[in-house]
């Protein structure tokens, strides 16, 4: 049984969107390895400044996308007979396997509540 702290307002549906954050983070991170010169820098401290921010980003991104996960599975406990685990979490950080556990889940999640992104109130 998943409980949760709830309010007066129902679980919205949307909070899949956010698992992919953590994704798109790291995608950013990896284009500007690509693509940014330590040389291009007037310092070597303004480098690791640049490093620094794209890894707190992570970091925040991988929390929302956390706080996403939990809230998803609330939604789709009360909308559906499905009733998925916090495992799923594992998408997070376990490397390329991952993306494959967070697919599973899309997919499934699909199957039993839809993939919805009208914004609609």
């Amino acid at each position: 049984m998943v409980t949760a702290l709830r309010t007066r307002e129902s679980i919205r549906d949307k909070w899949w969107v956010t698992l992919g954050a953590p994704y798109l983070m790291i995608g950013l991170q990896l284009f500007a390895i690509m693509i940014l010169d330590p040389t291009d820098y007037p310092s070597s401290s303004a480098y690791i400044w640049v490093v620094r921010i794209l890894s707190v980003g992570f970091f925040v991104t991988l929390v929302v996308a956390l706080v996403g996960l939990y809230f998803d599975i609330i939604y789709v406990v009360e909308s559906s007979k499905w009733t998925p685990s916090m495992w799923y979490s594992l998408m997070f950080f376990v490397p390329i396997v991952g993306v494959i556990i967070g697919l599973h889940y899309l997919s499934k999640r699909s199957r039993y509540v839809g993939l919805s992104l009208s914004f609609s109130a």
